[in-house]
């Protein structure tokens, strides 16, 4: 006689949403455990972590812009130094991954807005809403399955327009069902990454199994058992063989044979990995259709289309993604940091600049383009050139000795400098070819300024881009990139590369004061060998037009 047991091994059950009211929070899941459990599909799932990085690239593209023009300088000047490009990734990230994001509010001591902070979104939780429903202050943890150790203790922040000074902005979507949390689009997907992701352990588990499909496991006198003794032994072979990783199901029987323990492998299904293609499959179209994919092609996976070329399916694709999927989000995210701005008395057209340019042909010009002669004399031109314009920091030395004894605003900070080194840029003659003719207005005004020490960020001259400086040279439609091509076809100058660094106390650490004062500047090659890590920029930065393939004539 034998006695004969199954051993059921998991049960798929969804972490609830639990609002502990214990305390003065609530925490999504228990212990905050959801943010956890979206982390894992992401960090599991290959289908899911594509897309969820596809569609963070394609929200943040080339980053923020503005369109506010002349009017807007200002605010967008404070802006760059307000809200760092890498801070937005981060909340970008955060909002395609949770459905939510969040950022500290950092104000200076006069209560002037100073910077906006990413803060993880898994950290921070929101206490109980008053009796208008109304959220303020959140809780802040490094890690809130030990909150309770002292390394981990909570802290708490106000909401944004509680009180004055720092705070907390969470920007969630209202999401149906949740009081207090946001919650991914893809959501309903979320099940299909769990499968994908234990469909890629089962493969693994298998095949270091040696494929096989599973054991009986045959034990000796196993009638003397008491019901507690089978049941701990049942328990202990379950708690080794639980999750996918370890695939193979196992039948325990205890018989009153007395033979040593018998292990009885199952016989193989041949159909079985099949099946597991087919789960597979299955998982993959079911993300997509959660995450509203298009086409596969757009998120690095493979596509069986009747496009005449992988490039023509991703260039469509592309732009019916960015139209449905992408704008909304962009549009969610521009309009909470506008909410924060706007209180601050920054008002400004935010933009995301898309990753890709539209195609745009070439339009015919109207002025002679043989020679480096100017368009035409104009004074609202000269205007926005000295508008940009920076002075020299004071402090500021060349390594010839010269020195420059001008403040600049302590607030004009680049996305390309450090605390230590800050990157500017001169217009000044960039080939050895004698020029034919006399220059352009602009860049007689843009030479002129550069040799009375004014230098530029590369925001202010993209500003100037967008302002429409030199605009006669843009092709049709677009916008005419001055920090590319300069002075336009035949200019002899570029932009040169100066290099500020911070003067230093006698211990080696940089002095203080204000960000761009008690600063030295440096030609590059000493700065790289003093540490300095120049950004990359466009080979066309560099190399005047005139030394361009076609003199910087577009094809």
């Amino acid at each position: 006689m034998s006695d004969i047991k199954l051993i059921t091994l998991t049960n798929y059950v969804r972490p609830p949403l639990m609002e502990d009211k214990s305390r003065d929070w609530v925490m999504n899941g228990r212990l905050n455990q959801y943010y956890n459990y979206i982390i894992d599909r992401n960090n599991g799932s290959p289908t899911n972590a594509s897309i969820n990085e596809s569609y963070t690239t394609l929200i943040y593209g080339k980053g923020l812009r503005t369109s506010s023009g002349a009017l807007g300088a200002e605010s967008w000047g404070r802006l760059q130094t307000i809200l760092r490009p890498r801070e937005l990734r981060k909340m970008v990230r955060d909002f395609q991954v949770f459905g939510e994001f969040s950022f500290e509010i950092i104000e200076s001591k006069g209560g002037e807005l100073h910077s906006l902070t990413h803060v993880p979104k898994e950290m921070l939780i929101p206490a109980i809403a008053n009796e208008k429903n109304e959220i303020e202050k959140y809780w802040f943890s490094r890690n809130w399955q030990k909150y309770t150790d002292i390394d981990y203790t909570p802290i708490s922040f106000p909401a944004f327009g509680a009180q004055k000074g720092n705070s907390m902005f969470v920007a969630r979507p209202y999401t149906v069902g949740n009081e207090y949390f946001g919650s991914p689009d893809y959501s309903s997907g979320l099940v299909y990454a769990e499968i994908e992701e234990e469909l890629s352990n089962m493969y693994i588990s298998s095949i270091k199994n040696g494929l096989s499909a599973g054991y009986i496991i045959n034990i000796p006198n196993g009638t003397n058992y008491t019901p507690e003794e089978k049941e701990e032994f049942e328990r202990q072979v379950k708690k080794k063989l639980t999750s996918s990783s370890n695939a193979s199901n196992f039948i325990i029987s205890f018989n009153d044979q007395e033979v040593a323990i018998d292990v009885t492998p199952f016989p193989v299904n041949s159909s079985v990995h099949k099946q597991w293609d087919t789960l597979t499959e299955q998982a993959k179209t079911q993300l997509m259709t959660a995450h509203r994919v298009i086409s596969p092609s757009l998120v690095g996976l493979s596509s069986a289309s009747g496009f005449s070329s992988v490039a023509d399916e991703m260039d469509m694709s592309e732009r019916q993604t960015i139209k449905r999927v992408i704008k909304p989000k962009q549009d969610f995210v521009i309009e909470a940091l506008e909410e924060v701005l706007v209180h601050y008395g920054i008002n400004l057209d935010l933009y995301f600049a898309p990753l890709t340019e539209e195609k745009i042909e070439v339009k015919e010009e109207t002025a002679e383009l043989g020679s480096h002669v100017c368009m035409s004399d104009d004074i609202e031109l000269f205007a926005i050139l000295e508008k940009y314009a920076l002075d020299a920091p004071e402090g500021y030395e060349l390594t010839d000795g010269k020195e420059y004894d001008v403040k600049m605003s302590a607030n004009q900070t680049s996305e390309q400098d450090t605390k230590l080194w800050k990157t500017r840029y001169a217009f000044t003659k960039g080939t050895s070819k004698t020029p034919k003719g006399a220059s352009r207005s602009f860049c007689n005004k843009m030479v002129s300024l550069s040799d009375a020490g004014k230098v530029y960020r590369k925001e202010d001259i993209e500003l100037m881009s967008m302002q429409g400086v030199n605009g006669k040279f843009a092709h049709s439609g677009g916008k005419y990139d001055i920090f590319l091509y300069g002075g336009g076809v035949n200019c002899y100058h570029r932009w040169e590369r100066r290099v500020f660094k911070k003067k230093l106390n006698e211990d080696g650490k940089p002095k203080g004061g204000g960000a761009m004062q008690q600063t030295t500047s440096v030609n590059v090659n000493e700065a790289k060998r003093q540490g300095y890590k120049p950004v990359k920029n466009a080979k066309d930065v560099a190399i005047a037009e005139i030394d361009k393939p076609n003199n910087g004539r577009y094809k």
